[in-house]
C-alpha cells in the first residue's frame, strides 16, 4: 500500500468516526487554519503592536521584543503594550479591529475571509458531526463560516462565558476560544509566560473536553503552548483515537505527544483535510453506509463536484491521481513474464485496482460533459495495450485487463446516460494492431471474452467485475443496468461490422437479396405458386450475407439476453436489439444514435444491427437446444449467452 494510499484510508476512518458517532469528537484549531486567509499569527500581531509602540517613542530597535523589555521591565502581552499605544478600550479595539477584520484592500482581494478548512469544518456542524471547536486563533472565521451554514454557535472567549454555560452536549455548537478573543484584549494569550497555565475555570472545560471527546487537531505546531500540550498528555484518553493534520514535518514536541497518545499523523493542510472529511461524512450519510468504503466516497464527491456545488477536492486530480496509480501498478511492470501458476492472484490484483478508476470514469461517463470527457477519453488506448517483451500472452495482457474495464463502464454508463455523442468518441478511440499492423478501434479490439482468455469464468467475468461496481456507483436498477449493457454491446458489434473495409461490399449485395425477397413476396401474395421457390431462394441467399456480415465482428459470448420469438423459423433473437431495429426504423434520421453521429447511415445500422442479432440468436437458439441433447429435455424460450442460464436460473444463483 503505498502513502497515499494509506493517508486516504486514514482519512476515511476519521470521517466513519464522525459519522457513526456524531459529536463524539472536538476539533482543536491552531493559527496554521487561519494563516492562509491572510490574518497574521498571534505572534506577529504582538510583534507589530511592539513596533508601533517603539515608533511612538522614537526608536527603531532590531530587535522590537528586547526593546520592550529593556523599556518597560516586562515582557510584552497585548495588554501592557495596548496600554501604552491605546489607552481606552475604544481604540484598542480600533487597533485590534485592522488586523483581523476586513477593509477595502482586503474585500478587493478576498483577504481575510473563511478559508476552505473554515467552511469544511461549518459542513461537519452542519451535519451535526462536530459541535465542540477549540480555537488558538483570535478571529472570528470559524464563527463566519458556521453561521453561514444557518447555525449560530455558542461562543466562550473567556473565563466569566465559561461560568453558568449550558453542558457541553447539549449546545448545537460551541467555539472556544482558548486563548481569547481580539474583541476582548484582556482575554488574549500569547507570550509563554501566559500560556504555561490556564485560568481555572478554563482548566476545568479544557479538562472536560479532553476526557470526553475525541480530537482532531490542525495548524497546531505544539511549540509554544506548555499548559494546552500538558492537558492533552495528562487528560486525553486512549479509547479515542487522536488524528493530527499536518503538512510538514511535525515539531518535536508536537511528535513527542502524538506518540505519547497514539494518535496518527495524516500528511494534509487543513483545507484538504477537512475537505475530505466533510466530503466523507457527507457521501456516507448520503449512502447510509456502515464502513468507509473508498469507491462509494469517491463517487459521491464526484457527483457533488459534476452538479456544481461545493468543491472541496479536485475532481480532475483526483482522478489523474487514480490513474497514474494505477499505471505504475506492479503487475503491469512485470520482470518476469514467463512466472507460471500466477496469472489468477495477479488478475484479482488488477481488477481490484482498477475499481476504484474504473468508478470514477462511470461517474464522469454518467453525469460529466465534453469538458470533463477530456480528462480521461485519451487514457483510454493507453491502458488498452499490452506489455512489451516475451512471455505468457495472459501475463503480458494484465493492462488490457484494466483498459477492458474502464472501456466498458465508460460504454455501458454513457448509455445509461444517453451520451450518444460519448460513445462515439469511445468507440472511435483505437490502438496498435499488433497482428496486421496499422491500428484498431478499441471496439474491435477489447473483446472481454479474449482478454479474460486464461481466467476462471471467462465468458462472464467481465459481467461479474464490473456490473455490481456501476449498479453502486451510478444507483442503477438491475433491469436499467442490464439493459444498457446490452445495449453497449450490441452497438459494439454493429459499429465494428460498420467500420470493417469488407461491410460496404456485402451491405450491397445484402440490399440486393433483401429486394429480390420483397418482390417474391408480391408474387407470392398474388399467386405465383413459382414465387415460393424464388422467395425461399432469396431468404437463404440475404440469410448467408448477414452471416458474413455478422462475421466480421468477433460476437463471442458476451453477456445478452436472448428469446424465442415462435416465428416460423424458430429463431431466437435478441429483445434489445429488436428493440433498437424498431425504434431505429421508425425514428429514421431523427434517431438519437444518428443525431449523434454513431450511426451515419440509417440503412447501414439496420442491417449491422440485424446482422449481430441473427448471430447472437443463432448462438442462443444452439445454446437452448442443446439442453435437450444434453439431458434435460427442456428447451427455454429465453437464454442469457454469457452463462447460458435462463433468468430463473441467473436470479437462484445471484
Amino acid at each position: 500500500m503505498d502513502s497515499h494510499t494509506s493517508q486516504e484510508n486514514q482519512l476515511l476512518n476519521v470521517a466513519f468516526s464522525l459519522h457513526s458517532n456524531p459529536g463524539a469528537y472536538a476539533l482543536l484549531l491552531g493559527a496554521g487554519v487561519s494563516a492562509p486567509s491572510g490574518i497574521p499569527t498571534a505572534w506577529g500581531v504582538l510583534e507589530d503592536l511592539v513596533i508601533r509602540a517603539a515608533d511612538l517613542a522614537g526608536a527603531t530597535p532590531a530587535d522590537p521584543m528586547a526593546w520592550y523589555q529593556d523599556s518597560y521591565g516586562a515582557a510584552p502581552t497585548y495588554e501592557g503594550v495596548l496600554e501604552h499605544i491605546a489607552p481606552t478600550q475604544i481604540e484598542r479595539q480600533r487597533l485590534l479591529r485592522g488586523y483581523f477584520e476586513q477593509d477595502a484592500e482586503d474585500v478587493d482581494t478576498g483577504r481575510k475571509l473563511p478559508t476552505p478548512a473554515h467552511r469544511a469544518i461549518a459542513r461537519l456542524v452542519r451535519s451535526e458531526a462536530v459541535k465542540v471547536i477549540v480555537t488558538l486563533n483570535f478571529d472570528h472565521l470559524i464563527e463566519q463560516a458556521i453561521r453561514a451554514e444557518g447555525i449560530e454557535p455558542t461562543i466562550v472567549a473567556t473565563p466569566a462565558d465559561i461560568d453558568g454555560m449550558a453542558p457541553l452536549h447539549t449546545l448545537d455548537c460551541c467555539v472556544i476560544h482558548l486563548h481569547g478573543d481580539y474583541l476582548n484584549p484582556t482575554s488574549m494569550l500569547n507570550t509563554f509566560t501566559e500560556l504555561e497555565a490556564y485560568h481555572p475555570s478554563t482548566q476545568r472545560l479544557l479538562q472536560r473536553i479532553l476526557e470526553d471527546y475525541g480530537l482532531i487537531i490542525a495548524g497546531w505546531s505544539a511549540t509554544y503552548d506548555p499548559a494546552l500540550r500538558e492537558a492533552i498528555a495528562e487528560h486525553y484518553p486512549n479509547r479515542f483515537t487522536l488524528t493530527w493534520f499536518e503538512p510538514a514535518s511535525p515539531s518535536e514536541k508536537a511528535t513527542r505527544l502524538r506518540i505519547l497518545k497514539k494518535g496518527i499523523h495524516v500528511v494534509q493542510d487543513a483545507d484538504t483535510g477537512f475537505g475530505g472529511l466533510a466530503d466523507g461524512v457527507t457521501a456516507l450519510a448520503t449512502r447510509r453506509a456502515r464502513h468507509p468504503l473508498t469507491i462509494p466516497v469517491a463517487v459521491e464527491t464526484a457527483k457533488r463536484e459534476l452538479s456544481g456545488r461545493t468543491v472541496a477536492i479536485g475532481l480532475h486530480d483526483t482522478l489523474h491521481r487514480e490513474l497514474d496509480t494505477l499505471h505504475r501498478l506492479p503487475e503491469f511492470h512485470l520482470t518476469n513474464y514467463n512466472e507460471r501458476g500466477v496469472y489468477e492472484s495477479k488478475l484479482a490484483r488488477v481488477e481490484e485496482a482498477t475499481r476504484l478508476p474504473a468508478a470514477l470514469i462511470a461517474a464522469l461517463a454518467y453525469w460529466g460533459d465534453a469538458t470533463t470527457d477530456r480528462w480521461w477519453l485519451d487514457e483510454m488506448p493507453r491502458f488498452a495495450t499490452r506489455a512489451d517483451g516475451d512471455g505468457s500472452v495472459a501475463l503480458l495482457s494484465l493492462r488490457v485487463v484494466s483498459g477492458t474495464i474502464l472501456f466498458y463502464t465508460a460504454g455501458v454508463a454513457a448509455v445509461a446516460a444517453q451520451r450518444f455523442d460519448l460513445l462515439t468518441r469511445l468507440f472511435a478511440l483505437k490502438r496498435p494492431d499488433r497482428h496486421r499492423g496499422g491500428y484498431e478501434t478499441l471496439s474491435a479490439g477489447l473483446d472481454a471474452e479474449r482478454t479474460y482468455e486464461e481466467a476462471r469464468n471467462t465468458r462472464t467475468r467481465i459481467f461479474d467485475v464490473v456490473a455490481p461496481l456501476m449498479a453502486s456507483s451510478l444507483s442503477l436498477g438491475e433491469e436499467p443496468l442490464e439493459e444498457a449493457w446490452q445495449q453497449f454491446e450490441i452497438l459494439r458489434l454493429a459499429v465494428t461490422i460498420l467500420t470493417d473495409p469488407r461491410f460496404t461490399e456485402l451491405a450491397g449485395e445484402y440490399k440486393k437479396f433483401d429486394r429480390a425477397l420483397a418482390v417474391a413476396e408480391e408474387e407470392v401474395q398474388s399467386g405465383n405458386s413459382e414465387a415460393q421457390r424464388i422467395r425461399a431462394g432469396a431468404w437463404t441467399d440475404r440469410d448467408r450475407v448477414l452471416g458474413d456480415i455478422g462475421r466480421l465482428a468477433p460476437i463471442g459470448y458476451p453477456h445478452i439476453l436472448t428469446a424465442d420469438f415462435r416465428d416460423e423459423h424458430r429463431r431466437y433473437r435478441s429483445v434489445t436489439a429488436n428493440y433498437l431495429i424498431h425504434d431505429l426504423r421508425a425514428e429514421g434520421t431523427a434517431h438519437p444514435l444518428v443525431t449523434s453521429g454513431l450511426f451515419a447511415d440509417v440503412d447501414h445500422a439496420l442491417i449491422a444491427i440485424e446482422a449481430v442479432n441473427a448471430m447472437l440468436g443463432g448462438i442462443g437458439r444452439g445454446q437452448a437446444w442443446g439442453r435437450a441433447r444434453n439431458s434435460t429435455g427442456f428447451i427455454p424460450s429465453q437464454i442469457w449467452i454469457d452463462s447460458e442460464q435462463t433468468p430463473q436460473e441467473r436470479t437462484h444463483r445471484d
